[in-house]
C-alpha cells in the first residue's frame, strides 16, 4: 500500500542517481578490504603480559578505539617529532601518524598517504601491529617531517564508504594538503592484479578522462610501496542522509526503509537532498540563489584557517533594531571535502526553513577535537560583530552524533554563553567511558549549571538507544562490539541514572526503570524512561515518544524524544522539536540563570 505514496524527489532515494557522485576508489577500497590477507598474530610485546579483555585496566588503553598505545612504542615515535593520534568512526579504527609541529601550523598543508590494512580491531593491540607492519614507512615520515600517515585498520571491507569519512575527519584534524593525497595500493600487487583489473574501478586524469591506473601508480618515495594518486577522486558528493539511512551500517535490524521513504518524512528528506545533488560547492552561485529565493543570506567565512558559515533572514538586515536568537549547528563545513558545506545545508534542512521565516540565524561549524571546538568562542565574538542583529542571551547549539557529544561538551566548557542544548543521535544516558568520558568530576561540574537539555534520536538506530529499561535486541551481526557501550538492561540504565544525576534531576531506581517496560504510556514503554510528563505523536508517518523530567527546582529542563523508524539520522521532525523545545529558553547575561521565556 506505502508505495503508492509518491512525490517529487522520489528517484533521490535510489542510489543509481548518485552513482557518478560516489568516490571514484570505492570500488578499489572495497576490493582490497575483500582479498587482502589478514595475518592472525598475537602482538609480541603486550604491556604488562595483558591481553584481549585484560587490557582494559591499563591507562595505555582506551576504550572508544579499543586500542592499546604501548608507552614504550608511542614514546619512541614522540622521540622523533611524531604524534599519534588514534580515533574510530562507523565502527573502522584508525590513526594518524603525523609530524607533531604540523598541528601548531593549520596553515601550511603536508602530503597525505593514506594506508588500509586489514587488520582485527577487536585485539586491542592493532594499532601497535599496524605501526610495526609499516615501520619503514613511518620512519621515512618521522626523518622527512613532510608527511602524515593514515593507517585505516578494516575489520571488514569497507562497503559503507567509511574511509571518505575518516580522510574528512582527518584533514581537519591535521593539515594535510588535499590536492596531494595518496593511497596504498601494494595489496593490489600483492594479490597478484593489476589495477585495471579491478571491477568497478576506473581510473581517470586530471581531465577526467580514463586513464590506466597501473602506469598512474608509482613507488611512494623510498618506502617500497606502491601508491596512486586519489586527490580529487576519494571524495563524495552524494547526500549523507540518504547514505544513513540506505546502508545497513547505521541501522538496527527492525528498520524498514520502504515505510520510510514512502512517508511524509522521506518526502521532506528527499526535499532536503536536492541541494545536495545539485550543487558541489558552496562557492556555487547558484547554491546561493537556492537558498536566497527562500529568504535567507549564506555566508561564508574563516578564522583561524577555519571556515564557518551563517544564514541570516533578508530580514534582519533591514530591521537591525529586532533581535534574532541564534543557533549554533555543530556540523562539518571545513574544506576538507567542499561538498561537506553542502551537505550540512541539506542535514539540517528543517533549521534552515526555520530560519528563512525569520525565527533565527544559523551559525554553522565544527572540528574534530573538543578543544578545538572552543574556538566557535571566537567565532561567536566575531558573529556579533558582523551580525549586530543578533540576542546574546539566546544562543543555542545542535549537533548530531559524535557532534552532539561535542555540543553537550561546549555547552558546559561555556555555559554562560548557551541558552540551551539539542543533541541528536546519542544516548539519552551519559556513557562513563564514552568519547568524551563522563567522570565523576564532569558530572560535578555539569551540575553546577541549569542547561535546558533536548536529546533526540531514532528508535532503530545502529546502537538500539531504547528503550533503555530492555536489553539492547536486534542488532545486526556486526554490531554491539564497541568496548563498553551499554547493551544490557542493568548498563543502559545506569546510564540514565547518571544523566538524572548530572541534570539535577530525582533520582529513579533500577526497578523503576525496568517497570517502564510494562507501562501503559506508549512514550514511556518505547523509550525505557520513567517520566514526568509524557506523549506519543503521529508526525510525518512515525509515532514520536517524548518524555519531559521535572528537575530538583519543578522545571521541566530536561526532554527526550525517540522517532519510530529512524535509524542514525537527524531528521526534520526532530529538528522542529527540537527548535520547540529550546526557543523557550534565554540566558541572563548578567547572572548566568535561565530564563523561561514562556
Amino acid at each position: 500500500m506505502k508505495s503508492y505514496y509518491s512525490y517529487d524527489h522520489i528517484d533521490l532515494w535510489n542510489e543509481e542517481v548518485w552513482k557518478d557522485k560516489i568516490s571514484s576508489v570505492y570500488g578499489l577500497v572495497t576490493w582490497m578490504g575483500e582479498h587482502e590477507k589478514r595475518e592472525e598474530t598475537m602482538y609480541h610485546s603486550p604491556v604488562d603480559g595483558c591481553y584481549g579483555e585484560e587490557c582494559r585496566t591499563l591507562s595505555s588503553y582506551t576504550h572508544k578505539t579499543n586500542c592499546v598505545a604501548a608507552p614504550g612504542v608511542i614514546k619512541k615515535w614522540e622521540e622523533m617529532g611524531m604524534c599519534f593520534d588514534c580515533r574510530s568512526q562507523g565502527g573502522v579504527s584508525w590513526f594518524i601518524l603525523a609530524p607533531r609541529d604540523c598541528y601548531m601550523n593549520y596553515g601550511k598543508k603536508l602530503e597525505t598517504l593514506v594506508v588500509i590494512h586489514n587488520e582485527d580491531i577487536n585485539d586491542p593491540y592493532w594499532a601497535m601491529k599496524m605501526l610495526e607492519r609499516y615501520d619503514s614507512c613511518s620512519r621515512m615520515a618521522a626523518r622527512d617531517k613532510d608527511l602524515i600517515l593514515v593507517y585505516i585498520a578494516n575489520e571488514r571491507p569497507d562497503y559503507d564508504r567509511i574511509y571518505v569519512n575518516i580522510l574528512q575527519e582527518a584533514f581537519v584534524a591535521v593539515p594535510g594538503d588535499t590536492e596531494r593525497v595518496w593511497l596504498d595500493v601494494s595489496p593490489v600487487y600483492e594479490c597478484g592484479m593489476k589495477l585495471k583489473d579491478i571491477p568497478g574501478f576506473v581510473y581517470k586524469d586530471e581531465n577526467g578522462r580514463d586513464a590506466d591506473p597501473d602506469k598512474a601508480a608509482v613507488r611512494f618515495r623510498e618506502s617500497g610501496m606502491w601508491a596512486l594518486n586519489i586527490t580529487h577522486r576519494w571524495e563524495n558528493r552524494v547526500s549523507l542522509s540518504r547514505d544513513q539511512m540506505s546502508k545497513e551500517n547505521w541501522s538496527s535490524q527492525a528498520f524498514d526503509l520502504h515505510k520510510l521513504v514512502h512517508s511524509e518524512s522521506g518526502r521532506n528528506i528527499a526535499e532536503s537532498m536536492v541541494p545536495e545533488y545539485e550543487f558541489d560547492t558552496i562557492e556555487d552561485e547558484g547554491f546561493l540563489r537556492y537558498w536566497s529565493k527562500m529568504g535567507l543570506r549564506y555566508e561564508s567565512h574563516d578564522t583561524k584557517f577555519r571556515r564557518w558559515t551563517a544564514a541570516v533572514p533578508e530580514g534582519a538586515f533591514e530591521d537591525r533594531e529586532s533581535k534574532l536568537p541564534v543557533i549554533c549547528v555543530l556540523q562539518e563545513v571545513n574544506r576538507s571535502n567542499e561538498h561537506l558545506a553542502v551537505t550540512e545545508s541539506s542535514y539540517f534542512y528543517e533549521y534552515f526553513r526555520i530560519a528563512a521565516q525569520g525565527e533565527c540565524m544559523l551559525i554553522n561549524f565544527v572540528l574534530e577535537d573538543a578543544d578545538d571546538n572552543d574556538l566557535l568562542v571566537e567565532i561567536l565574538e566575531e558573529a556579533f560583530e558582523r551580525y549586530p542583529m543578533i540576542d546574546r542571551s539566546r544562543i543555542y547549539a545542535a549537533g548530531h552524533s559524535h557532534n552532539g557529544r561535542y555540543t553537550y561538551e561546549f555547552a558546559f566548557r561555556h555555559p554562560e554563553m548557551i541558552a540551551a542544548i539539542s543533541t541528536y543521535g546519542i544516548s539519552a544516558g551519559l556513557q562513563p567511558k564514552a568519547m568524551i568520558p563522563m567522570t565523576d568530576e564532569k558530572i560535578s561540574h555539569i551540575r553546577k549549571y541549569d542547561m535546558p537539555t533536548i536529546c533526540l534520536a531514532g528508535c532503530t538506530e545502529h546502537n538500539l538507544l531504547y528503550p533503555l529499561s530492555k536489553d539492547a535486541k536486534g542488532l545486526r551481526p556486526w554490531q554491539g562490539k564497541a568496548p563498553d557501550f551499554p547493551l544490557t538492561a542493568e548498563d543502559r540504565a545506569k546510564t540514565w541514572q547518571l544523566r538524572l544525576k548530572a541534570h539535577n534531576c530525582p533520582e529513579k531506581t533500577l526497578e523503576e526503570i525496568y517497570e517502564t517496560a510494562d507501562s501503559k504510556d506508549g512514550a514511556v514503554r518505547n523509550l525505557g524512561i520513567p517520566a514526568d510528563k509524557s506523549e506519543t505523536m503521529w508526525l510525518d508517518g512515525s509515532e514520536v515518544y517524548i518524555a519531559d523530567i521535572l528537575n530538583a527546582e519543578g522545571r521541566y529542563h530536561l526532554r527526550v524524544v525517540g522517532e519510530e523508524n529512524m535509524p542514525h539520522n537527524t531528521t526534520p521532525v526532530q529538528q522542529k522539536l527540537s527548535w520547540s523545545f529550546m526557543r523557550r529558553f534565554a540566558r541572563d547575561l548578567e547572572t548566568g540563570k535561565t530564563i523561561e521565556l514562556y
